[in-house]
């Protein structure tokens, strides 16, 4: 009795998917390597992933490097025209005028 108790409970929590159990469950026309999702041999996609994080670390730099030059350029036309960091917003017509 308590082996039919044991058994029943165990499979209704490998059920739920909280483990238990050892076997692991596949999609079916799924597979667990992302190479051969793709249609690469281990190799090739090693190459495509490291070629993938070089681009954008490129593209992160450039991106940095233009967020620098705004900001330069931001504080060079407050010092030359005067102008305070923040503009201030008011929705009263007094300071409009």
């Amino acid at each position: 009795m308590a082996f039919l108790m044991k058994n029943m409970i165990s499979n209704q929590v490998k059920n739920l998917g909280f483990g238990g159990g050892s076997e692991e469950k596949k999609e079916e026309g799924g597979t667990s390597d992302p190479a051969a999702a793709r249609g690469m041999t281990r190799e090739e996609y090693e190459e495509y992933q490291k070629q993938m994080i070089e681009e954008k670390m490129e593209r992160d730099a450039a991106f940095t490097q233009k967020k620098a030059e705004r900001a330069c350029l931001r504080v060079h036309l407050r010092e030359k025209y005067r102008l305070p960091k923040r503009r201030r917003i008011c929705m009263s017509p007094q300071c409009c005028r």
